[in-house]
């Protein structure tokens, strides 16, 4: 008979014989150890550590490693105060406004594991914006307006209302105070246009224009900017906004751009209308003709509708466009020249810089005189066919005598003196043959005509004459 003792013993042996069987064959490499360090906790991790605060700018600070959920605690929550409970990993923070000096408050974050993080918040007093103004121009043109300054936000009392007309400049003022309401200089201001027909002049002359510009405070606090209202709109209201940069606090405000040219000076040019024409048949002719611009509002803008014979020109700018950048300046139409037919007009289109338009035209015309044809070799041809002489005794007559067939025979209906020159053979004293000049023989009066008949071999005849003049 086995004893009770030697069967549980039996029974306990084979039972972890089974377990160590069960091991082995689960992973082949052998029992983990239940006693072995579990996997390492994330590290809590919080960004950025430091950071500048403006009371009424929110601020974000995000949480990129950790256990969640998160806890969130401030050291002062009466200036930075936070959520206790984060939902996500980004905390975002609103500071209180303060007086005085900086205030340092200590932002700490713990998660769910115990492990905590700091970030070191620096809460700047804010500077106070003031009211955004805009003031027109003194002599604005705007009619029937009331308010030509101050400003508002919609929906604004009438007497608030800014108004400046298109083309028109204008200017934008905020005032920069701390909390003790003393001026703050050199602080950077940002202007931007929110909506409108309108920019931002960057130089004196407000030829150079953006929808932006960065102003700093001058020594009184006030950040002040130049804006020019478009030409050619109609009439609408406009928004700014100035934005205090380091901060990000900022104020908006409206004004009112009016489609008006009510007492601007006179707008013209002269001439209103030029040509220059060709001399030969299908021909154009070659110069240039100046305007000149005269009233209106400086700079302008001159279109011409066509480049096909001509190019305009202000100093060393040619083109299709030119500016001309004062009143009483010029710009030059200069004519290309070339094969044409008839008449070809150009239309002038001259801007100035609040939108009014006028226009001028310049014609180019072809001529009107047949293009010469080169004579046939055996033309006969004298020059000059009228000599116009005093006519006295020894005078002479030369005849320059070219194509048909030498030699030549010049005949007159007056008696000569034998000519001087060798080459030409006196008759009766009244033809000589070769051809040149002959010898008046006498005195004639004024008036008096001597016809000349020069012939060559083959009886081509051609008539000249010798008229006498006064002396």
């Amino acid at each position: 008979m086995v004893s009770t003792k030697s069967s549980f013993k039996s029974l306990v042996t084979v039972a972890l014989l089974a377990v160590l069987a069960l091991v082995a064959g689960c992973g082949g490499g052998g029992a983990k150890d239940p006693f072995a360090a579990g996997p390492s906790l994330p590290a809590l991790v919080v960004n950025p550590g430091t950071l500048n605060v403006y009371p009424g700018v929110p601020v974000v600070v995000t949480i990129s490693s950790g256990v969640g959920p998160f806890q969130v605690f401030s050291s002062d929550a009466t200036v930075l105060p936070v959520t206790q409970v984060v939902s996500g990993a980004a905390i975002t923070m609103t500071a209180n406004a303060i007086a005085g000096e900086d205030r340092t408050v200590t932002i700490t974050v713990r998660d769910a594991a115990g492990q905590s993080a700091s970030v070191t918040a620096t809460v700047k007093p804010s500077p106070l914006l003031g009211k955004l103004e805009i003031t027109s121009i003194s002599n604005t043109q705007c009619p029937g307006l009331p308010g030509n300054t101050g400003s508002g936000s919609p929906p604004a009392e009438v007497g608030e209302r800014t108004s400046i007309c298109t083309g028109e400049t204008a200017v934008a003022q905020v005032l920069v105070r701390n909390a003790n309401t003393s001026p703050v200089s050199n602080r950077q201001i940002r202007f931007d246009v929110l909506q409108g027909p309108y920019s931002f002049a960057l130089d004196q002359n407000a030829t150079t224009l953006a929808k932006t510009a960065t102003i700093l405070t001058d020594q009184n606090g006030s950040a002040i900017v130049t804006i020019k209202a478009d030409a050619s709109v109609g009439t609408q209201i406009a928004l700014i906004r100035a934005t205090d940069v380091s901060s990000g606090n900022r104020v908006d405000t409206w004004f009112t751009i009016v489609q008006s040219t009510a007492g601007i000076a006179s707008f013209s040019v002269s001439p209103t209308e030029s040509s220059i024409s060709g001399y030969y048949v299908n021909e154009c002719g070659v110069g240039s003709v100046s305007y000149q611009i005269y009233g209106g509002t400086a700079p302008y803008t001159v279109f011409a509708s066509t480049l096909a014979f001509l190019n305009l020109e202000v100093g060393s700018t040619r083109g299709q466009t030119v500016i001309v950048p004062n009143s009483g300046g010029s710009f030059n139409v200069l004519s290309l020249g070339g094969s044409c037919t008839g008449t070809s007009t150009a239309i002038l289109t001259i801007t100035d810089a609040t939108g009014r338009v006028i226009t001028a035209e310049f014609s180019s015309i072809a001529g009107t005189v047949p293009i010469p044809v080169a004579p046939d070799p055996d033309t006969l041809i004298v020059t000059p066919p009228d000599a116009r002489i005093v006519c006295t005794a020894g005078s002479v007559v030369v005849f320059r005598v070219s194509g048909g067939t030498a030699p030549y025979v010049i005949a007159t209906d007056r008696p000569y003196v034998p000519p001087a020159v060798p080459e030409v053979t006196p008759t009766n004293g009244t033809t000589v043959s070769g051809g040149g000049s002959v010898r008046l023989n006498q005195v004639f009066a004024i008036g008096d005509v001597i016809n000349v008949a020069i012939a060559d071999s083959k009886s081509n005849t051609v008539a000249a004459k010798i008229t006498c003049v006064a002396p």
